[in-house]
C-alpha cells in the first residue's frame, strides 16, 4: 500500500509502537519478548508491539500489545524514542514509537498466549531479535542506565522491581544488575 500526503510526496500509511519490557529474574536484567506469528520474520522473537489503533493513542496500543501478546496488564510506560528510518521495516516505511518499562517479574502470568512463548530472556543471552528491535532493546538499556542516576526515579520506578518491603542489599543489587558494575556498599548508601 502506498500512500501520499496533499504535496504529492509518500507518506507512511502506519504507525507502530513498541514496549521494551525489563525486569530483574534470578539477579540478572531481563527483557520480555514474543514470538512473531505474521510476517516478516515470522516465528523470531520480537518486542511485543503492534500496530496503532485508529482509536488509540501509540501508548494505549503498546498497553494493549502487551495484553494481548503477553497477558502483562497495565504497567508504567515511558517514552523511550522514535523510530523511523525507512528500512526498519521491510514492508515499507513504518515508524515505531517505543516505551521503556520495569515491572516485577511475577508480572508475566503463567497463562501466556501458547503460540507466542512470550518469556523474559537475560540480556546477556538474548536471542536474534526481528526487525530493529535489537537496537531498542540497547536504547531502551542505556535509557534505563542513564535513568538510575536520579535517585528518586529509582526508588519510584526502579524500585517496583523490589519487593513492598526490602533491605537495602536487595536494593542494591538491583541497582548493580540494571548498571552492569558491582558498587562497594558503603558508596551505595
Amino acid at each position: 500500500m502506498e500512500a501520499t500526503n496533499d504535496a504529492g510526496y509518500a507518506a507512511p500509511i502506519g504507525l507502530a509502537a513498541d514496549p521494551v519490557v525489563f525486569t530483574l529474574l534470578d539477579g540478572r536484567l531481563s527483557v520480555l519478548l514474543a514470538r512473531r506469528l505474521e510476517e516478516p520474520q515470522r516465528g523470531m522473537f520480537a518486542l511485543p508491539g503492534g500496530f496503532v489503533g485508529a482509536e488509540e493513542s501509540p501508548e494505549q496500543t503498546a498497553e494493549r500489545k502487551l495484553r494481548e501478546k503477553t497477558g502483562v496488564g497495565s504497567v508504567h510506560l515511558e517514552q523511550l524514542r522514535t523510530y523511523a528510518e525507512p528500512a526498519r521495516d521491510p514492508r515499507g516505511w513504518l515508524p515505531s514509537i517505543a516505551y521503556l518499562a520495569l515491572v516485577p517479574p511475577g508480572a508475566l502470568p503463567d497463562r501466556t498466549p501458547a503460540e507466542r512463548d512470550a518469556s523474559w530472556h537475560p540480556l546477556d543471552a538474548l536471542p536474534e531479535l526481528a526487525l530493529d528491535h535489537a537496537r531498542i532493546v540497547d536504547d531502551g538499556l542505556w535509557r534505563l542506565r542513564a535513568r538510575i542516576a536520579d535517585k528518586a526515579w529509582f526508588m519510584r520506578v526502579g524500585g517496583g522491581l523490589l519487593p513492598e518491603e526490602f533491605t537495602l542489599s536487595q536494593a542494591q543489587r538491583l541497582y548493580e544488575a540494571i548498571a552492569g558494575e558491582a558498587l562497594d556498599p558503603a558508596n551505595f548508601r
